[in-house]
């Protein structure tokens, strides 16, 4: 006779199994992939089933350390802590190697002129207003006003407003949305207000 407890422990050890099982499935696809992802030169290679079985069959090997045919949570935890920490120790050496970049006079600190001369600022560029008011300047005077500098968005809005009662519901933006991705690029029909230094 099966008692209710046994029932229980039983499922529980079905689903961490089940779980394991995904889990090992997912990392072990992406490493696959990868280790046969083709160079510019080379054409992709199928993936075969019995390739990811193998390598299920190897995870599975490294996780049962005591080699019972069944992975517990102190294995699960012990494979873990040994994957975060082969993923800080890369985290180490790039940050190692970042530094000693940074470090050019390798003293093992970095001055301040150290970090300036690698972590350079952009510099701004000549400002040019030209192409704006060559768009926006409806009338050509040489400065945009208000109302030019309005007129875009709003005449895109008036656009979108389907009903035409001045709010653009959320179903009129859906449906822009869907237009515009349905649309292929081409120049706006309406000028779009200028992004002046946003």
């Amino acid at each position: 006779m099966v008692r209710p407890t046994q029932n229980r422990r039983e499922m529980k050890r079905m689903t961490m199994f089940k779980r394991l099982t995904a889990v090992s499935i997912l990392t072990a696809m992406p490493a696959l992939a990868l280790a046969q992802e083709p160079t510019a030169t080379e054409q992709p290679k199928p993936l075969a089933r019995s390739e990811i079985s193998t390598q299920l069959d190897t995870d599975y090997a490294d996780m049962d350390a005591n080699k019972d045919g069944k992975v517990t949570p102190v294995e699960i935890n012990t494979r873990l802590v040994k994957s975060a920490e082969a993923k800080i120790e890369e985290m180490k050496k790039e940050r190692d190697a970042a530094f000693g970049r940074l470090d050019s006079n390798s003293d093992g600190s970095i001055s301040r002129a150290e970090f300036d001369a690698r972590a350079k600022l952009p510099t701004i560029k000549d400002p040019d207003a030209k192409p704006f008011l060559d768009q926006f300047d409806a009338n050509k005077d040489g400065a945009i006003s208000k109302d030019e500098f309005r007129a875009p968005t709003l005449a895109n809005f008036d656009r979108l407003d389907a009903n035409k009662d001045g709010t653009l519901t959320p179903a009129e933006r859906v449906a822009a949305a869907s237009a515009s991705a349905t649309t292929p690029a081409k120049k706006p029909a309406v000028k779009q207000t200028p992004s002046i230094g946003r």
